[in-house]
């Protein structure tokens, strides 16, 4: 009908996370979705049950059908997508980044230097990523990068000691499966980690000594 609103149900896309997802749309605040309120939404689906690899997939849906709303029935700006996008990309890859230190650290101890500090680690964004403009459809370009080599602390029985190369290598493993895989629920984000040194032909997980040479 001419003149007649255009609404966001017309996509199939919202109709079926609305379909699949109704009981949990009420978990991501009114509005654009921000940091804030995609970490408190991520906290109610784990509170409620949800295994964090469903939570961080559910998560997305939710945050894209507000997307959808918001850009076909209120005129978001791309801004406002590009953000939503950017922000639950770094919502979502802490969380799981959080989660795979947490595991190896109950396996293997935590990693760290001669000296005894414990090793930091950081996921670096490139592309989309790194100029904070992903949009609806975007992979995620990272590279990561740990302090220094050493060695992981081991369990209270002695056991589990591996080197810091081999626990971020597990780390990598780890947030891949929590953000790229597909299951159930679907992915997070289609993650590619070719720009790294060296490319495909090198280590997933590369010191600040490596990356520097």
């Amino acid at each position: 009908v001419q003149g007649a609103a255009v609404t966001a149900d017309h996509s199939r896309y919202v109709q079926r996370v609305r379909r699949v997802r109704g009981d949990d749309l009420a978990l991501l605040a009114p509005g654009a979705p921000v940091r804030a309120t995609m970490t408190a939404t991520l906290q109610a689906l784990q509170a409620a049950g949800r295994p964090l690899a469903s939570a961080l997939r559910v998560l997305r849906q939710l945050v894209m059908e507000r997307l959808v709303v918001l850009d076909v029935e209120h005129d978001a700006s791309v801004e406002v997508v590009t953000q939503a996008m950017t922000e639950l990309a770094e919502v979502t890859l802490d969380a799981a980044l959080a989660a795979a230190r947490a595991e190896l650290d109950a396996r293997h101890g935590a990693p760290r230097t001669e000296t005894g500090e414990v090793i930091d680690f950081w996921i670096i964004g490139m592309g989309k990523l790194g100029a904070r403009e992903l949009n609806v459809s975007s992979d995620i370009d990272l590279i990561y990068v740990y302090e220094e080599d050493g060695a992981t602390a081991g369990r209270p029985d002695g056991g589990g000691v591996i080197s810091a190369h081999e626990y971020f290598a597990l780390v990598a493993r780890t947030l891949r499966a929590l953000i790229d895989d597909v299951t159930a629920d679907g992915f997070v984000f289609r993650m590619d980690l070719a720009l790294r040194p060296n490319g495909n032909s090198g280590p997933p997980v590369v010191s600040l000594a490596m990356l520097e040479e």
